[in-house]
């Protein structure tokens, strides 16, 4: 389903800014006339000038600063509010193509802008980005531990300082997105109980490998989680000896509370 979204802005019900008017206000200021503007923009100087003064009375304050010809000729240029709002018509364009990127992806909820920028927009150096929900804090002094669902299954543990929580305003049933880094995680098999290696981490997702990218030094480690949900470790080969990974053996994905970071919109 190919859909196309179209934002007008109304003030008292008068249209303020459509597609057409926003593509003027950026020709405005790319040629500083509202006459080559207007060329730029595929109108008329007279169709060009009421849009502007249209938009100046309904905002109650300029977005267009003009002066007129003279010795050393006439221009135009946006005024810090009229900068603004072609800014903000573009953010506007982007999270309506977020929204209907969500809506053709069954795996997206769309009853969270979080959930959606994390899966369509959020980028971060963190090689593990999780969307998902607080289903409980554990409250105390200096640090709180924090329970994150990710899925009805899976959920990962994060240790954030208590001024953290305060901050980021966290609680039962907020939407939140865990980072975790490659490096931070481990791995280790059923079978394979090294030393009581996974007694010492307290997040062990388990999982099927589904990919194996190793070099001289490390192995990446893919885990899908479900479906449209997997976890990268980057593992040092040192501490792979012991275990024989293969795509489609089940795993266990190991890594510390501490190294979990939280982002939320608050």
């Amino acid at each position: 389903m190919n859909l196309t979204a179209i934002s007008t802005l109304l003030i008292e019900n008068k249209t303020f800014a459509n597609p057409r008017r926003i593509a003027l206000l950026n020709a405005i200021d790319s040629t500083g006339s509202i006459s080559q503007g207007a060329k730029e923009a595929g109108i008329s100087y007279k169709a060009a000038f009421d849009a502007v003064k249209d938009m100046n009375h309904l905002a109650g304050e300029p977005l267009v600063s003009s002066e007129k010809g003279g010795k050393g000729g006439g221009g135009a240029e946006l005024t810090r509010f009229g900068k603004r709002l072609v800014q903000m018509y573009q953010l506007l364009n982007q999270i309506q193509d977020m929204g209907l990127k969500a809506l053709n992806d069954d795996s997206a909820p769309l009853d969270s802008l979080l959930g959606v920028m994390s899966r369509f927009s959020l980028q971060t150096s963190a090689r593990n980005q999780f969307f998902g929900h607080i289903s409980h804090i554990e409250r105390h002094d200096l640090h709180d531990v924090v329970t994150i669902a990710i899925t009805p299954t899976h959920a990962i543990q994060a240790k954030i300082t208590h001024g953290s929580t305060v901050k980021l305003q966290l609680e039962e049933n907020k939407d939140v997105v865990a980072l975790i880094k490659g490096p931070a995680v481990t791995v280790c098999s059923e079978g394979n109980l090294i030393h009581g290696k996974r007694d010492r981490f307290d997040n062990q997702l388990l999982g099927t490998i589904t990919t194996l990218v190793q070099d001289m030094k490390s192995t990446e480690v893919t885990i899908s989680l479900t479906e449209n949900i997997a976890i990268c470790a980057l593992v040092d080969n040192h501490d792979l000896m012991e275990e024989n990974l293969r795509v489609g053996m089940e795993i266990y994905a190991l890594f510390h509370s501490n190294r979990v970071t939280i982002a939320t919109m608050c």
